[in-house]
């Protein structure tokens, strides 16, 4: 049951990514099929904050988030919902809320989203070393030479 759902969000999903649209139609779609979703966990919440990003509906899009949060998600969802979340508040201007969220996340999560939004935040709260530093520390495991040397510039950026 679970899995036929799972089915029908990733098919929602690749008609969006195909098709994008931001009216309320295509809120009231994934709301629906939100809604039929068999699990007790906040899966239901995190694809409905999803839908509200996607389509412009920022501040609502927090609420739902949460709401995930406190039902309960997967790891992936979970790692999502973090760097989604971080993504919005400071979009909203909540540059502490933002930093909040990314505390406890991975920085190498999603091919390190997490760290360009914590740098990007970072950055919106004028702390311009540790926000390179932070995409320094991104950018290395993905260097085929220097990694070292770029560690240790990094690290500087915010040693006294």
């Amino acid at each position: 049951m679970i899995d036929e759902w799972e089915h029908r969000i990733a098919a929602f999903w690749t008609a969006f990514e195909a098709s994008p649209s931001d009216g309320d139609d295509i809120v009231r779609e994934l709301d629906e099929l939100a809604a039929a979703s068999p699990a007790a966990d906040g899966r239901a919440y995190f694809e409905r904050a999803c839908i509200r990003d996607s389509t412009g509906r920022t501040a609502d899009a927090v609420s739902l988030y949460e709401a995930g949060l406190t039902a309960g998600l997967d790891p992936v969802r979970l790692t999502r919902t973090r760097v989604q979340m971080a993504s919005s508040q400071r979009a909203l201007g909540h540059t502490d809320a933002a930093l909040e969220v990314l505390a406890d996340a991975d920085p190498h999560a999603l091919g390190g989203a997490a760290s360009a939004v914590h740098a990007l935040a970072l950055r919106d709260a004028g702390r311009h070393d540790e926000a390179l530093r932070i995409a320094l520390e991104a950018l290395i495991p993905h260097l085929p030479r220097y990694q070292r040397s770029m560690a240790n510039y990094a690290r500087l950026l915010t040693e006294s």
